[in-house]
């Protein structure tokens, strides 16, 4: 079973995040892995002989810290940690390769700032192999923390990996699922004669894009029986809604881009990273398996 890892720096927002970790890895039955990486002083900056290994000690010390904080919460979770002399953002990107998801804690300076400025966030955000969920530090939220499961539905190509991280949230939370369709009057410049001719046969532009969100949840409904599946298709940005419907939900499931060489993430990811007051769950687009009736 893959391991949840989750970024600590000694900062109560990286606790919040080792929190919500560690109640995943006991729902999903996977270890959990508590990974600080720092870089000790060099060059002019290192003033004295024994600056390297007293930060090396102050680094263990954070780590046992927050193993401890974990442990006395967690006492059936498997837990360890991973201490190493490189850059954290660096770390976390080289065992995404191999972790079910990673989480990170992030402050709350506001929204102009949002989760990214000042962390590691978007390098890991945009180079991860594997989901990323932020959590939100500061003050606590205000909205249920049982409360559905929002997830934003891109195109067909992108989808497969939302919706495989979507189901499985929600049924390991037995919670419902809002599976959520934008959609925008076509221009000039997006003009798709397959979705007009789609309109005709349908009733509408709204009733295509319903018909192909059923469409795209019909595998995923019969792979998860038991989760109820909300259609939510509506008229305007898609960022805008996700951002609303978020305030009354306990997790956000948006689809990301994964470009190595560069730290875009996508504009309906990068604005609801800044608005959205809900852990938000990130998944790179590449396709996941879609599942069987078999």
């Amino acid at each position: 079973m893959q391991p949840i890892i989750v970024g600590v720096d000694g900062t109560p927002d990286s606790l919040l995040a080792a929190d919500w970790a560690a109640r995943e890895a006991r729902r999903r039955g996977s270890s959990l892995v508590l990974l600080h990486g720092y870089v000790p002083p060099v060059g002019r900056y290192r003033l004295l002989a024994g600056d390297i290994e007293h930060a090396h000690r102050a680094a263990r010390q954070l780590l046992d810290d927050a193993t401890a904080w974990v442990r006395e919460r967690f006492g059936d979770l498997e837990v360890t940690t991973d201490l190493d002399q490189r850059p954290e953002a660096e770390l976390l990107v080289e065992h995404s390769r191999h972790a079910r998801m990673i989480v990170l804690g992030s402050r709350r300076p506001g929204p102009v700032t949002g989760f990214l400025l000042g962390s590691v966030g978007l390098r890991v955000l945009s180079r991860a192999a594997c989901p990323v969920v932020m959590i939100r530090g500061g003050t606590p939220r205000r909205g249920p923390q049982d409360g559905e499961i929002v997830a934003g539905i891109p195109g067909e190509a992108e989808a497969e990996t939302v919706l495989a991280f979507a189901f499985e949230a929600a049924a390991l939370r037995d919670a419902p699922l809002r599976a959520v369709r934008a959609w925008n009057l076509p221009t000039v410049f997006t003009y798709e004669p397959g979705l007009l001719r789609r309109s005709d046969e349908h009733g509408g532009l709204e009733e295509a894009h319903r018909h192909d969100l059923t469409q795209l949840l019909a595998p995923w409904r019969r792979h998860y029986p038991q989760v109820t599946v909300v259609e939510h298709v509506e008229l305007g940005p898609t960022s805008e809604l996700l951002v609303s419907l978020a305030a009354s939900a306990q997790l956000l499931v948006v689809g990301r881009r994964a470009e190595p060489r560069s730290r875009y993430v996508g504009h309906v990811a990068h604005a609801t990273l800044h608005f959205a007051d809900v852990p938000i769950a990130l998944v790179p687009h590449p396709p996941a398996t879609r599942p069987t009736d078999e």
